[in-house]
């Protein structure tokens, strides 16, 4: 072939990657500027899942948080929390499947949507770091899973107080996390912790009970 010819079809072929690239662009608009449906979309595909996800039947549950989405993003942005909260569905299911790749994929979209709307502070933003970090526990990434259980344990605290049950939770994986990675004192550190809040919950449920036992039943008044 000349160099004329060739110079001809590099030419050529530009002007078709350039007129494709366009094309995707308009259609990329178009999708963006679709009119979302007003109302509220049926929750019949969350509620199926959320019955298959109880089952232990994980595939099914996927099937249909994936149509939960589909149905979602006909009426809302999808920088939405709604939709945040279907990633964060649909990343649980890969997580009990074991496909962590998968379930990563989808709760980093939920933050990346989390960390436009929500305040610092907000149960929500809790919630997709404790997924995250679950699952970067199982793929054996501790370091991750130690910054982002700490992060969803800094906001429950504020949120939930510091005696709610999920804060419990969250002391034994951070103290977990740090046997694995042999970072003993900072594992002692919250095993005082977890120490204290069972015996703060203790003291607490034998106080209820005194004062329940203290409670005196008025007689009935007896009639003559």
């Amino acid at each position: 072939m000349s160099k004329n010819k060739m110079l001809i079809a590099f030419i050529l072929l530009c002007s078709l990657l350039f007129i494709v690239g366009c094309f995707d662009e308009v259609e990329e608009v178009k999708k963006d500027t679709q009119p979302l449906l007003k109302g509220e979309p049926s929750q019949k595909s969350y509620e199926l899942s959320q019955r298959y996800y109880e089952q232990g039947e994980y595939k099914k549950a996927l099937e249909y948080d994936l149509k939960q989405l589909e149905e979602d993003l006909k009426y809302y942005k999808e920088n939405s929390i709604k939709i945040s909260s279907d990633y964060n569905n649909i990343g649980l299911d890969y997580d009990e499947l074991k496909e962590y790749i998968k379930a990563l994929a989808y709760y980093e979209k939920a933050m990346k949507i989390d960390n436009l709307l929500l305040d610092d502070k907000s149960i929500e933003r809790s919630t997709t770091y404790y997924n995250f970090a679950s699952t970067k526990e199982s793929l054996g990434e501790y370091g991750e899973a130690l910054e982002y259980f700490l992060k969803a344990l800094d906001i429950d605290i504020v949120m939930l107080g510091k005696y709610h049950s999920n804060i419990l939770d969250e002391y034994k994986n951070i103290a977990n996390l740090y046997e694995k990675i042999d970072n003993h004192a900072l594992a002692v550190k919250f095993q005082k912790k977890i120490l204290a809040f069972k015996e703060h919950e203790f003291v607490d449920n034998r106080e209820k009970n005194q004062s329940s036992s203290l409670k005196i039943e008025k007689p009935q008044k007896v009639q003559e």
